[in-house]
């Protein structure tokens, strides 16, 4: 394919490598047309939204490994060595300081890290979800370009046609020049449709490279059918809601609501004294010590009462949170549900009656024409009735298409 295609290879395999754990695609498999699968998995793979959310799953391992350590404080050694201003006699003193991280503090810190990276992971596995559906809405908009480009086309080789029987008929006498010129002005309209449609296309194209994170969407080529509803089909015929899918974003909010709950207690924990244990030795010309020891923090300055405060308040939202995103999932399903089915039937009812009945009008309209038997008014109001039931019905698949996006995307079924 082009050289858009194979610098997202590489951009894929770098980023799967550093942040995904992706396996680098090989370069026979970036050349093959895109498909509604292929669409989705770059989506959920390569795009940057994707690398982001990603990255952000690191750093909260990266956070858990912090809160997994012995201490939050490094032990601490103190010497002092000098001598008596009444003598020659020297003396060494060394103190060691070992703080003792384990304790209820530190198996909170722990249990709300845990919760953090899950909460993240989560988040990222809602970002490809939401990212699959951008990809494929613009993955089906550029079907439907191809097929607006595909009816103009046909328009334009039809506007030549019926140039040429025009043509013939004025070389015949059997019509005055005024024929040709309507003829030829149709065919003029003809180009200009191409040419309009044409640039439609290499603007969805444009915005499918963006999504999927490509520097370029020259080469950019793909193939499916716009009136395949198979999969979506099989989601509005499952009929589970949103709760018993238990979408990914449903299952953060649960996880940050957990990890607040953790906060809360490491809040609370704070008030239990620190320890630490503490070694001491000391030497003169008389003699050595060496003495051991505990010392104990005594939290009466810094009370931890706003760290408490702001847990419980962030406790507070994500509980209020999850409760509103749970309800705001069962109503994007249901009225998902709703559009689909009126969207789909809306295509249906268009490709299976009025598309066949416009086509069979305009070659009967056609043939009558060249036969002498129809005008060219008439043949003009029925080849543009024809033309615009096949665009009226493109839009009804796109329309089809975007609702059976929607209502996957609501189902929590992509990617």
């Amino acid at each position: 394919m082009g050289r858009g295609f194979s610098l997202l290879a590489w951009t894929c395999a770098l980023s799967g490598a550093v942040a995904l754990n992706v396996a680098a695609q090989p370069a026979e498999e970036t050349s093959l047309p895109l498909t509604a699968s292929r669409v989705i998995e770059l989506a959920s793979t390569c795009s940057p939204e994707a690398r982001i959310a990603a990255a952000r799953v690191e750093e909260a391992r990266g956070r858990l490994t912090s809160a997994r350590v012995f201490s939050q404080e490094n032990p601490v050694l103190e010497a002092l060595s000098g001598r008596s201003w009444r003598g020659p006699a020297g003396s060494t003193e060394l103190e060691l300081a070992v703080p003792l991280g384990y304790g209820l503090g530190r198996a909170y810190r722990v249990q709300e890290a845990t919760a953090t990276v899950e909460r993240e992971t989560l988040h990222a596995a809602d970002a490809r979800r939401l990212l699959a559906g951008r990809a494929l809405a613009s993955f089906y908009r550029v079907l439907h370009a191809e097929m607006q480009l595909g009816i103009a086309e046909e328009g334009r080789r039809l506007a030549g046609e019926q140039r040429r029987i025009a043509e013939e008929k004025v070389e015949a006498g059997d019509a005055a020049r005024l024929e040709l010129l309507v003829a030829e002005t149709e065919v003029s309209r003809g180009e200009s449709a191409a040419e309009s449609a044409a640039g439609e296309l290499a603007l969805a194209q444009l915005e499918l490279a963006a999504v999927l994170g490509m520097p370029s969407s020259q080469g950019l080529r793909t193939t499916g059918d716009l009136a395949d509803r198979s999969r979506f089909d099989a989601i509005a015929a499952d009929g589970r809601t949103a709760g018993e899918r238990e979408r990914a974003d449903l299952r953060a909010a649960r996880a940050d609501l957990a990890a607040a709950a953790a906060s809360l207690k490491q809040a609370r924990a704070a008030w239990i004294p620190g320890i630490a244990l503490r070694l001491s030795y000391g030497e003169d010309q008389e003699e050595s010590t060496l003495r051991p020891g505990l010392a104990v923090s005594l939290p009466i300055f810094d009370q931890r009462r706003g760290e408490r405060q702001q847990a419980l308040a962030r406790r507070l939202r994500a509980q209020i949170e999850l409760e509103a995103r749970r309800a705001l999932a069962a109503v994007e399903l249901e009225g998902a549900q709703a559009a689909y089915r009126r969207a789909a039937a809306a295509a249906s009812e268009i490709e299976v009656t009025a598309l066949p009945r416009a086509l069979e009008t305009e070659a009967l309209a056609l043939a009558g024409y060249e036969a002498g038997k129809f005008d060219l008014p008439a043949l003009l109001i029925v080849r543009r009735n024809a033309l615009e039931t096949r665009r009226e019905q493109a839009d009804r698949l796109l329309s089809a298409a975007l609702a059976g996006v929607d209502l996957a995307v609501a189902a929590g079924a992509l990617p």
